[in-house]
């Protein structure tokens, strides 16, 4: 018995919303997606919610709408995923790449701060795994891009410290919630709003370069149906953690983090003693399949010394993650706890 290390949790009930879109031949966007659209933005607590059909849409919808141009400066954690990257650049931005601070999975307030320069337009932060940042930027000014796809289910009051500009969340299928694809961005200010509406479908005769953004009815029913049993899929992956941590307790292994009921767990990082590619052939032998949930930071990508980004350099060779997801039977989540103490 072989345990992946992500799966999308879809049952019948999901299938029928698909199949009726199927049905109703509303592939296109419309209802479906407004419906979505307006459920959770209720449940974000924000005035405005769009669907689009990519994360990296979302996030050049969100540049576009801060006023982002060629020149200007976005500071990007490089332990982040690659999406607002390529954003960045696709409206010329530079990335002002920064490194997580030592015992985090995230930059520190300092950090973020003496990256700031005049050209700075936008900062890009995430929860990431389903943890909250738990810090603000005090007074300054600089547009906040927070990105929420691990934290979708949490307390709103935990997700939105920092007050965002925008935020963003990731539908793919490790998420908390998966349309197979997409993302949704939110917002309380109605020039943002109008903004991404029109780049998001273009509007005949505007200066607003309209690109093919928008999300289908097809994807949007699926997560419609998904967003009805987001409270049981986040009940469920803290039950797993918990029995995680109560097995990682018994090892020489650690965590970043204790164990927190307001967590979602959108994955269970796990720091190992011991080489990474020894704990990845001890699990694969086992059955057990994990992964590193950040396995190329950013600055790779864009070619800089991993001398100047140690901590994001260190977690990405040696932070992997542990199966959690809603649909693991006890008999495999035991069989993970079981493995994980093995490898003591």
């Amino acid at each position: 018995m072989k345990i992946v290390s992500s799966k999308p949790t879809i049952t019948r009930k999901e299938l029928e919303g698909v199949l009726d879109c199927l049905i109703q031949d509303t592939l296109a966007s419309g209802a479906v997606v407004k419906q979505f659209e307006q459920a959770l933005g209720n449940l974000m607590g924000m005035k405005y919610a769009l669907a689009t059909n990519s994360l990296t849409a979302a996030y050049h919808c969100a540049f576009i709408a801060l006023g982002v141009t060629a020149g200007d400066e976005i500071i990007i954690p490089s332990f982040f995923h690659e999406a607002p990257l390529k954003a960045c650049h696709l409206v010329g931005a530079t990335p002002v790449l920064i490194d997580i601070a030592e015992g985090a999975y995230h930059p520190s307030a300092e950090l973020i701060r003496k990256a700031m320069t005049q050209k700075t337009k936008a900062i890009v932060l995430g929860h990431m795994f389903g943890i909250p940042l738990g810090f603000d930027l005090g007074d300054s000014t600089i547009p906040v891009i927070l990105d929420i796809s691990h934290t979708l289910g949490m307390d709103t009051a935990d997700i939105f410290l920092p007050s965002p500009s925008l935020a963003i969340a990731s539908f793919a299928p490790s998420m908390m919630i998966t349309t197979e694809m997409g993302a949704m961005i939110f917002t309380n200010n109605s020039r943002h709003y109008s903004c991404i509406r029109d780049v998001r479908t273009g509007v005949p005769h505007s200066h607003i370069p309209g690109f093919e953004y928008s999300m289908s009815d097809l994807h949007a029913a699926l997560g419609l149906n998904q967003l009805l049993k987001l409270k049981d899929f986040v009940r469920r992956r803290r039950d797993i953690a918990r029995i995680y941590y109560d097995a990682l307790n018994k090892t020489h292994h650690s965590t970043v983090y204790t164990y927190n009921e307001h967590c979602t767990y959108q994955a269970f990082p796990v720091l190992f003693d011991a080489q990474p590619d020894i704990a990845e052939k001890f699990f694969k032998k086992n059955g057990v399949e994990i992964f590193h949930p950040i396995e190329v930071p950013l600055h790779q990508y864009c070619k800089l010394r991993n001398l100047d980004y140690p901590h994001s350099d260190r977690l990405s060779k040696k932070l992997f993650s542990l199966p959690i997801y809603p649909t693991l039977t006890k008999r495999e989540i035991e069989k993970v706890s079981r493995v994980l103490t093995m490898f003591a």
